[in-house]
């Protein structure tokens, strides 16, 4: 374990085994932060954005000082999206997996009974949404007297998303808790609110300065008639030629007629937008994963705390909402330390109120007009010649038919 930085911080040996088994020898700065803290039996806010290593930096802490054996619920983590929830419920199962605990995954569009069959085996980790969470609680399926730990990941998604009310609700039923951690990428006047209805003199570490972005993100913005948008946005595809981007735009409907004239223009290309079923929002998130769906065009609403590897760029139609918004959607790329690319596509009377809405954040953005065809069709033959230079020469003692 000596070349393991993680046995630095006296972890148990079950949590370096599993680090070790998954080969994670190095902490992320926020993992750095939490874990070098004198004490966890206290009230925690911090600010990290997405894909920064936020997860294992409270699920370490929090299985460090579990009492075993145990089987009853102990920590809560709640989350804004059910695939977050899912993803975090899988995070916690493999850091876990040599302590014998159990984790329980709560979010809507799923098997209730197979949700309440895993609370009464005995789950000590329970994930879930807050609607479903609070569900659960007010039928007495999950117990919550035991519990003395919760967790609010990525605090200002859930509450943009209209969760106030259901988090109050499952914070109110819990006055007995040891200790309220709350992680969120931006601190807005809601989340502040809440921290100091709840949290009780926490301590606080930002990781994220009030007016930097992330180095690992290039951000574009190119200029195009509202009219020619969608006709825009093939041709920044093709000169750009994204191995996985993730589109976002304001509506359902906007989402579903991108994606379809996209497919129409020979991309393959899906939508995800919040009035999908379960079953054909975890298709398309499949797809896209594998990268059988090398787009996928989103709401800011359907798109919250997803985290799929390996997107390269973002591309946002239109004026963002705000600049939290223009921040959390390009916080889909350029994630764990690799490189991405955030382009906007606005008219140029957006880009004026884009510049306005910016203001004194330290953002470096690049304007380009919209590629026409001649420079995509001189790109493209320049790939073209290149790949062909770049072939293998044939040995002369080959022969080419029989």
């Amino acid at each position: 374990m000596s070349d393991n930085c993680f046995a630095g911080y006296n972890l148990r040996e079950e949590l370096l085994l599993a680090l070790q088994k998954k080969g994670f020898t190095l902490p992320t700065p926020v993992q750095e932060k939490v874990l070098a803290l004198d004490s966890f039996d206290l009230d925690l806010i911090v600010r990290a954005k997405t894909g920064s290593g936020k997860t294992l930096a409270f699920l370490l802490p929090m299985l460090q000082e579990m009492d075993l054996p145990e089987s009853n619920p102990k920590i809560l983590i709640l989350s804004p999206t059910r695939e977050l929830a899912q993803q975090t419920a899988r995070e916690a199962e493999w850091i876990s997996r040599y302590m014998d605990i159990s984790v329980a995954t709560l979010v809507g569009g799923l098997d209730m009974a197979a949700q309440i069959r895993s609370l009464k085996e005995g789950a000590v980790i329970v994930v879930g949404t807050p609607g479903r969470t609070l569900d659960h609680i007010n039928r007495g399926t999950l117990r919550t007297a035991n519990i003395h730990s919760v967790i609010l990941d990525e605090g200002d998604h859930m509450l943009d998303m209209g969760f106030k009310d259901e988090l109050e609700g499952i914070l109110d039923s819990l006055p007995d808790r040891k200790r309220t951690w709350l992680f969120s990428a931006t601190m807005p006047r809601e989340v502040r609110e809440l921290s100091t209805k709840y949290l009780s003199s926490p301590l606080f570490i930002s990781l994220v300065g009030e007016e930097e972005g992330n180095e690992d993100i290039a951000h574009k913005a190119y200029l195009v008639p509202s009219r020619y948008r969608m006709e825009g946005l093939v041709n920044i595809l093709l000169w750009e030629r994204p191995k996985r981007g993730l589109i976002f735009c304001h509506t359902r409907l906007d989402t579903m007629t991108v994606a379809q004239r996209l497919s129409e223009s020979g991309f393959k290309a899906g939508s995800l937008h919040g009035e999908m079923t379960q079953r054909e929002r975890n298709a398309v998130l499949a797809s896209f994963k594998s990268g059988q769906l090398p787009l996928l065009v989103a709401t800011n609403v359907a798109a919250r705390g997803l985290d799929v590897e390996g997107v390269t760029h973002v591309i946002q139609l239109g004026l963002p909402d705000d600049r939290d918004t223009f921040v959390h959607r390009s916080g889909r790329t350029g994630r764990a330390g690799h490189e991405g690319i955030n382009i906007l596509l606005l008219s140029p009377q957006e880009s004026t109120k884009f510049k306005y809405m910016l203001g004194s954040a330290k953002v470096p953005v690049e304007w380009h007009n919209v590629p026409d065809a001649e420079a995509i069709g001189k790109i493209q033959k320049e790939i073209t010649e290149e790949k062909l230079l770049t072939m293998k020469e044939p040995d002369d003692r080959e022969s080419y038919l029989a």
